[in-house]
């Protein structure tokens, strides 16, 4: 069997075992919501240090030592700073700085409600947009004085991250905007939690891939997304 392939076969495999794990944390959140026979609030997709998060700590863990690993083969200092996005983002949900911050300069600046946010929404936001600064800044120069598969990775490695603030930032904000309640507001917190497990697992199954093929991909997302939207 060509190489390749069985790179693929393999990465195929741990990604569906870490989906798998994603939904059974959803059917358990679902369960325990709406049934009595779990009554468990640690298994709530909403639970800080609940089950479900520190399954995603987890997944940080190892997306950062996988990238680690693939900067100390390949004696790149990129793949390093792709590991210290994703540190902090394990170290933001851990200790909720974006909250923490967020809320302090809400107060602090005397923030008002706008845009159907409250302050301390406008006060996350300004947080997230300074550590994606400070983070992307040096990975714009490493990307600029990379190889052609680090830039690739790194294309990929940014396509998925979108998603992931699509659910973590977008849906998130768009739930408190709308502020619909009761059920709507049960189902936007399944829709968050879950997308954002899912988007760590996918973020991790192309971390592993791209381990296990000592840095390159050889096939990637962010081209195969930029065909399709051309084709259409």
């Amino acid at each position: 069997m060509n190489p390749n392939t069985l790179d693929q076969r393999s990465a195929s495999i741990f990604l569906t075992l870490l989906v798998c794990g994603d939904l059974a944390f959803v059917l358990l959140h679902l369960v325990n919501d709406s049934t009595t026979r779990l009554m468990n609030p640690l298994l709530s997709l909403e639970k800080d240090r609940g089950y479900a998060e520190m399954y995603q700590y987890l997944k940080f863990l190892w997306i950062i030592l996988l990238l680690i690993l693939v900067s100390l083969r390949k004696a790149s200092w990129g793949y390093v700073l792709w590991a210290s996005v994703f540190a902090y983002l394990l170290a933001d949900d851990a200790l909720q700085v974006h909250e923490r911050v967020g809320m302090a300069i809400a107060e602090n600046f005397g923030l008002a409600p706008a845009l159907w946010l409250r302050p301390q929404d406008h006060g996350e936001l300004a947080v997230s947009l300074a550590a994606g600064t400070i983070l992307f800044a040096p990975l714009a120069w490493a990307y600029g004085t990379g190889t052609r598969a680090f830039r690739k990775s790194s294309l990929d490695f940014a396509l998925l991250l979108g998603l992931l603030i699509f659910f973590g930032v977008g849906v998130d904000m768009a739930h408190v905007a709308l502020g619909l309640g009761g059920p709507f507001d049960f189902a936007a917190g399944v829709i968050e939690e879950g997308g954002e497990m899912l988007a760590v697992s996918l973020i991790l199954g192309y971390a592993f891939l791209i381990a296990i093929r000592d840095g390159d991909a050889h096939h990637h997302l962010f081209d195969s997304v930029r065909d399709f939207m051309a084709r259409r």
